[in-house]
């Protein structure tokens, strides 16, 4: 079973879900998926470990927003 992450087209562009996805190591493991107010990031949990890239996922969304590769 997926577990899955909502994200707001608001605050991320696709390019940059992407983006995050290469940075840690994800690229091909999670699905994207377009939802009418964003996307929707499908993170598979056959092997139990859904959650932690999940965590590790928002981690970088959110030292991207916080603008810490820039400094």
């Amino acid at each position: 079973m997926n577990k899955t992450l909502s994200i707001s087209a608001m605050q991320y562009d696709f390019h940059t879900l992407l983006k995050v996805s290469d940075i840690c190591g994800l690229t091909g493991e999670i699905g994207f998926h377009d939802t009418p107010n964003g996307y929707l990031i499908s993170f598979p949990d056959g092997d139990g470990k859904a959650d932690k890239r999940m965590a590790e996922y928002q981690s970088r969304l959110k030292d991207l927003e916080n603008n810490i590769w820039n400094r």
